[in-house]
């Protein structure tokens, strides 16, 4: 771990994880509208995906009348009379609604028609004039509005609009908030705004803004609740129909003052505490896509066409869904959204805070934690890894961030940024996986040249797809090794020019090799004319004993084939003498820190050695291991016992066998002198040395098997029978020589 601590690539990604944190402090317009586009899309996404499939049902029941396409169509184009709004709130109020709310404005008063024929008609004479003017009360609509405004509970609408000229008239305020120039304050402000004339405002029981606030994408996540006016704070009109629904005579604001800077947290009315931004704005629970609220024609309403029922201890909002009025939003569920049902929206959380999505003051601190521990972890945890390992710590990465995203908006209403961890894992697994695709592809050239002189080309490319490194750490395994050498090598070196010594190796190591790769083994090494290879290493081998033995009996029909060839050209007969071991040992990279071989240690290498150069002592051409014998016989591989020694450097005693071939290849004649020769064998190993030498001696004459080493057995039985007791018979030779 430390030595991936200081690596390079830790470093670097590290570099990178600053590089995205510092995305937060680039003053460049673009870069952050970016962030927040994607960030936006990340949110409407994950609140899209966890809209209910039915709608959430409260006991309010919160209605939108509906100025549509049918309302203008029947009661004409809008904006309507006065007249006709009196007589839609008269409804709604006969209706049993609880409180209006107009997502509208009166900002102009309406004329009087009285007055119109008076200012238009000069020429009427005095008596008519008189008989017109006392008409204008009774066709005051105004007035009649105001009048009606005054027997029911309703919230006007205002708006503030800077690129406006000041007018109309606004409410009374009703938020405490204590505000200085001693300090700043980050909830919007204006300078102007479109009131209600003051016959309208006076009348109503209270008015808020309609003021909608889009993100730089355009969409509306986020609803404001209060806007700063000269200093004094007006709530919006989901806020002020929530507070008259709720007979509060105030809203409270809770502020903390630090650095000069007076941050809003909240605002409370009756029993409701509303979290909200240092701006004064929540995020919009919506219910679901348009239309999620139920929606009554105002046509209806007006010409009784609607249940009362339906309409009893209701809070409506009244505004338009209709194309042409141009109160349609760009919203998280959808585009061409009524922005009415955005207040709708907002009045609901108000009465319901629990299901306010919220996002905390310390968002950014949590933000910049999270980038760091994720730029930190994965950092170390790709570094040096290859493409594979890295896909599966992105992956696990990706699903663990977006798991606990989704855990805190689902069950605690908590809304986290994801879109820059997410950039982040991006940015460090394309890194770092880059890295990792030019080091495996080093790998695999170090690992080719390692190996492609020693093992055959489909092994490399399978120890390549397999490799956890080059660095090859020894191991211990089972495994078997082989040693071939050329018998009287310096004699016959000495028949040749250096150059015709050099051909000569060639064609036989070359013959050689393809005969070990053929069998799955790996070279370990060429020293001279002696050949050492293994197997089940590095590339797993169960049946590597066997893949042994029979490269060996190959590189015995090999000889044969050179010696005929060799002989036309003139150069002598070859021949070799194989001894394979099979053991536990220690395979892997052995040496200094200025060369390194990957080789094989241990005591059955030690022994493979010492029976090979025990072939010429009995005759034979392969000599192999008890292990080696043990596991041969379960292919069918049959082959004799020679001899139980002592090999010099070693205390304990082994027994050595020689493969005659697999048994569907040996003749019937082969088999009796075999199974005649285990019975010597038995013989000699027990002692009843009369019987072995007279076997020795049948044996002898067979033309079947190598007789050398029966020479060597009734030589040996002379011996015995004059110089060793039978209770001190173990039937162990020892030999003195390498």
């Amino acid at each position: 771990m430390t030595t991936t601590l200081r690596s390079k690539s830790f470093f670097i990604g590290l570099v990178i994880t600053i590089l995205v944190i510092g995305l937060n402090f680039i003053n460049l317009e673009h870069v952050q509208k970016l962030l927040q586009r994607v960030e936006g899309i990340l949110y409407d996404t994950r609140l899209l995906a966890t809209l209910p499939n039915n709608a959430r049902q409260f006991d309010e029941q919160i209605i939108i009348v509906d100025i549509d396409e049918k309302s203008m169509r029947e009661q004409g184009r809008y904006p309507w009379s006065r007249s006709k709004v009196s007589d839609l709130v008269k409804k709604l109020m006969d209706a049993g609604v609880v409180v209006i709310a107009f997502d509208v404005f009166f900002s102009e008063p309406e004329s009087n028609p009285a007055m119109v024929i008076l200012n238009n008609n000069q020429h009427l004479h005095t008596q008519a004039r008189q008989q017109i003017a006392a008409l204008e009360d009774s066709v005051n609509f105004d007035q009649q509005f105001a009048d009606t405004l005054t027997q029911a509970e309703v919230v006007l609408g205002f708006l503030f609009d800077d690129s406006a000229q000041t007018s109309g008239q606004l409410p009374n305020n009703v938020i405490n908030w204590q505000s200085s120039t001693e300090y700043l304050s980050d909830i919007p402000s204006f300078d102007n705004v479109l009131g209600n004339i003051e016959t309208l405002q006076s009348a109503a029981s209270g008015a808020g803004f309609i003021n909608s606030v889009p993100e730089s994408d355009g969409f509306i996540r986020k609803a404001s609740l209060v806007l700063n006016y000269q200093g004094q704070l007006y709530p919006s009109l989901a806020l002020e129909a929530a507070r008259v629904y709720t007979l509060a005579d105030r809203i409270l604001t809770k502020s903390k003052v630090t650095a000069n800077t007076s941050w809003l947290q909240g605002l409370s009315f009756s029993k409701h505490f509303i979290p909200t931004d240092e701006k004064g704005q929540i995020l919009i629970p919506y219910k679901g896509r348009k239309k999620s609220f139920p929606y009554v024609s105002a046509t209806d309403v007006l010409n009784d066409r609607t249940p009362h029922d339906e309409l009893d201890g209701a809070v409506v909002f009244i505004g338009t869904s209709a194309l042409g009025l141009a109160d349609l939003r760009t919203t998280s569920v959808g585009v061409q959204y009524p922005g009415v049902e955005i207040h709708a929206n907002v009045f609901e959380a108000l009465i319901h805070p629990e299901i306010l999505p919220i996002e905390l003051d310390i968002t950014v601190a949590i933000l910049f934690t999270l980038l760091l521990l994720t730029g930190f972890l994965l950092a170390m945890l790709m570094a040096k890894q290859g493409p594979m390992r890295i896909l599966v710590i992105s992956l696990v990465s990706f699903m663990v961030h977006i798991g606990v995203n989704w855990y805190c908006w689902t069950v605690l209403k908590i809304s986290l940024p994801l879109f820059q961890i997410l950039l982040l894992i991006t940015l460090l697994t394309t890194y770092y996986g880059a890295i990792g695709f030019i080091s495996e592809n080093a790998t695999r050239k170090k690992i080719k040249s390692m190996f492609d002189q020693y093992v055959p080309p489909a092994y490399i490319e399978r120890l390549i797809r397999s490799a956890k490194g080059v660095e090859l750490t020894p191991e211990r395994r089972k495994m078997s090794v082989l040693f071939a050498d050329i018998r009287n090598f310096t004699t016959l070196s000495e028949q040749f020019s250096p150059e015709q010594l050099s051909d000569f190796l060639k064609a036989y190591l070359t013959e050689a090799t393809a005969i070990i790769f053929d069998n799955k083994g790996t070279i370990d090494k060429y020293v001279g004319d002696m050949i050492m290879a293994l197997w089940n290493a590095p590339l797993d081998d169960e049946n590597h004993a066997e893949h042994a033995v029979v490269s060996a009996m190959k590189l015995i029909a090999l000889t044969h084939d050179l010696s005929k060839r060799f002989a036309l050209k003139g150069w002598p007969a070859i021949r070799v003498g194989i001894g394979i071991s099979s053991g536990d040992m220690v395979v892997g990279d052995m040496g200094s820190s200025y060369r390194k071989a990957y080789t094989v240690l241990g005591d059955a290498v030690n022994l493979g050695a010492r029976i090979e150069s025990l072939t010429k002592y009995y005759g034979v051409d392969i000599l192999v291991s008890h292990h080696t014998y043990q596991d041969i016989l379960k292919v069918a591989i049959v082959a004799r016992k020679i001899d139980r020694i002592k090999v010099k450097g070693k205390l304990n005693a082994v027994e050595i066998y020689q493969p005659i071939g697999f048994s569907r290849d040996i003749n019937e004649q082969t088999m009796i002198d075999i199974q005649l020769h285990e019975k010597a064998m038995e013989k000699y190993l027990s002692g009843s040395w009369h019987d072995a030498r007279n076997l020795f001696q049948q044996l002898k004459q067979s033309t079947n098997l190598s007789t050398t080493v029966y020479s060597i057995y009734l030589e040996r039985i002379n011996t015995l029978i004059d110089k060793v007791e039978l209770k001190h018979w173990d039937g162990v030779y020892s030999h003195e020589t390498k």
